[in-house]
């Protein structure tokens, strides 16, 4: 086996085998990854081939900062053969020595890694548990190869009530790949960061992200409207075997027109017909922490049905050599000593 950074002519190959992978998602998919690099993150794509195939890798994300200092981040990967645990460890323990040149080339005394698991193996027992997520977990999957009918059934009754009378109400729902909607839709979310006290991002993020993952059919902008006015916003991104809610936002004044429950059986019902598996609500509070950040979202998400999945979250790999020198600077530049 060898690993070796990936070319734009592999990325088709690259984006199979995360659609056909587990423990994987759509930030380590090409587009994602060029998305990432209109915003200013510096990106590094790692392929490990077996003979002449692809069979493993990592998408690794480094944001440059004012202190010179970030974590190499693989959110969603790394990509490896989990299936095969002896074979995923020894594809790891190539990605970790790459990951070990990076650090020393760029300063980064951390590689923060996220696969889309649930439980972790023998080889990755060493590495530490992260302060901070890259991706929500606990997060809430609505399975979606059922029927209007099943779906509804699988609700709680509040959340079958809602919908109906939001369409009984005649909130209308639409969509759009490309960025028609955009600029609506952040009217909608940067009133709801607002109002949370959420940090937000400028309209030119949602404008980036669709002009990367719109044109390949991986993300769609949705709008609610209730008697002409929006009421209710999303983003939501289709890749592998599910659709994931990313970003959302409502308006303060439209709350009786329920059309958020019309814009998620909007969303759920696209995603069911074009073959997605399942319908990621991205994050929900554990039922420990009452008052955890996404506490106030999470009973209006759980009125959908679904079944709570834990993944293992996010994991450090420490550079001990990197780590020192890091810290030897801090101090000198505070005129310390150790």
């Amino acid at each position: 086996m060898k690993i070796k950074p990936l070319k734009k002519e592999h990325s088709p190959t690259w984006n199979e085998l995360v659609r056909s992978s587990e423990g994987t998602g759509f930030m380590q998919s090409w587009e994602w990854s060029e998305f990432k690099e209109a915003e200013g993150t510096r990106v590094e794509r790692l392929g490990i081939f077996d003979g002449g195939s692809l069979i493993a890798g990592a998408i690794v994300y480094r944001v440059e900062t004012s202190l010179g200092i970030s974590p190499l981040t693989i959110p969603h990967g790394p990509l490896l053969p989990w299936g095969d645990e002896t074979k995923a460890a020894t594809c790891f323990a190539l990605l970790k020595e790459r990951l070990c040149a990076l650090s020393q080339q760029t300063g980064s005394p951390i590689a923060r890694l996220e696969p889309f698991i649930c439980s972790r193996p023998d080889f990755l027992q060493n590495l530490v548990r992260a302060p901070l997520d890259l991706v929500p977990t606990p997060t809430l999957m609505i399975e979606l190869g059922k029927s209007d009918n099943e779906l509804l059934g699988a609700m709680t009754q509040k959340g079958r009530y809602n919908v109906r009378l939001a369409l009984r109400k005649g909130v209308e729902v639409i969509s759009s790949n490309v960025n028609e909607l955009t600029g609506e839709f952040h009217e909608l979310f940067e009133l709801t960061c607002h109002r949370h006290g959420f940090g937000g991002e400028p309209v030119g993020f949602f404008k980036r992200l669709m002009d990367a993952l719109g044109p390949a059919g991986m993300a769609r902008v949705y709008l609610a409207s209730h008697m002409g006015m929006k009421a209710a916003g999303a983003v939501a991104v289709f890749f592998g075997d599910r659709a994931t809610y990313l970003y959302g936002g409502t308006s303060p004044f439209l709350r009786s027109s329920m059309a958020s429950y019309a814009m998620h059986w909007h969303i759920i019902r696209d995603a069911r017909d074009m073959g997605f598996k399942f319908y990621d609500m991205y994050g929900i509070a554990p039922e420990s922490e009452p008052y955890h950040p996404y506490a106030r979202f999470s009973s209006f998400k759980a009125r959908f049905g679904g079944a709570q999945v834990r993944t293992i979250g996010a994991h450090d790999l420490y550079f001990y050599p990197q780590l020192a020198k890091t810290l030897v600077s801090r101090l000198a530049a505070k005129g310390s000593t150790i």
